[in-house]
């Protein structure tokens, strides 16, 4: 095997934290909770939006609540919950009771109400790749085209998430957003997910927009950082315990495909082609946002 045939060492490490990262007992636990039928989901593939949506949808049915040291202590991750002592079935202080999750329809809890947001996916990986950069691996080490390769060869990826979910798209309690959608108009994405919800006080829709922007979440980022997945999962993983992930970013929608060399891009491309095209017709995410936009007028 020649140099540059070997596997890149921080690429393996990185690999074996990421698998380490939610316990099987852990996602067990999350396949058997039977939840209620009016509790909420965010149901969301890593990145594209997922923190911004907990943070809208705790303020929509709190009417302002900040007291929480992190976002996943009021509205937990199901698939990490056992691993971090939470209990799913435990009352909320406010309702409807919320949660996360990034799975796809095969592995959700059923019978709940689920709110889905897709991002365009270069924008997407590069996000990725900067969430874990200096964290999972040091600067340099691992390349944004070897964490692309790696992380479109799962059997479970972003595209195969939204192939699970796009046939829920028009069912009463699925609500499908685009992130860049949100970007152009957080107003009515709120309200989208208010009235999704059923949550119709003027004055909590307000409040939420004002505290759901970038601008607000970055001055409270504290809020959003994995400060209690880090606090119960780092050892486990080898990451010094201080090591947080920050959630909050500039939510670019275009930096993605600029910081990406083309052979990247195009990887992308043709998973999307061989999974998302070969199912829908979608020739790209454009067409996919815009197929959306048309079923909802």
């Amino acid at each position: 095997m020649s140099t540059s045939d070997a596997p890149n060492p921080a690429v393996e490490l990185l690999k074996q934290r990421l698998l380490s990262f939610v316990t099987n007992e852990s996602r067990q636990k999350a396949l058997n909770f039977v939840p209620r039928s009016t509790d909420v989901f965010a149901v969301t593939p890593a990145k594209t939006g997922t923190t911004w949506l907990q943070q809208i949808m705790h303020q929509l049915r709190s009417g302002g609540d900040m007291k929480f040291a992190d976002i996943d202590d009021v509205m937990p991750w199901i698939e990490s919950a056992y691993d971090l002592e939470q209990d799913l079935d435990a009352e909320h202080k406010y309702q409807p009771r919320c949660f996360k999750s990034h799975a796809s329809y095969e592995n959700c809890p059923k019978g709940g109400k689920y709110i889905l947001v897709y991002r365009e996916p270069c924008a997407r990986f590069y996000s990725l790749f900067k969430f874990f950069e200096g964290k999972y691996f040091n600067h340099g080490e691992v390349t944004l085209d070897e964490l692309v390769k790696y992380w479109i060869s799962l059997e479970r990826n972003y595209f195969t998430h939204l192939l699970s979910w796009w046939p829920k798209r028009n069912d009463p309690n699925v609500l499908f957003l685009c992130y860049e959608d949100m970007l152009e108009d957080l107003e009515s994405a709120v309200r989208a997910v208010a009235s999704f919800i059923n949550i119709g006080d003027e004055a909590s829709i307000t409040n939420a927009v004002k505290m759901s922007t970038f601008d607000f979440m970055k001055q409270n980022k504290d809020k959003f950082t994995t400060s209690r997945f880090s606090r119960y999962r780092n050892k486990a993983q080898g990451i010094p315990e201080k090591f947080v992930l920050e959630r909050v970013a500039m939510g670019s929608a275009t930096k993605g495909r600029g910081m990406m060399e083309e052979c990247t891009k195009q990887a992308l491309q043709k998973k999307w082609n061989d999974t998302v095209t070969k199912e829908t017709g979608f020739q790209d995410y454009n067409e996919f946002r815009e197929a959306l936009k048309k079923e909802k007028r």
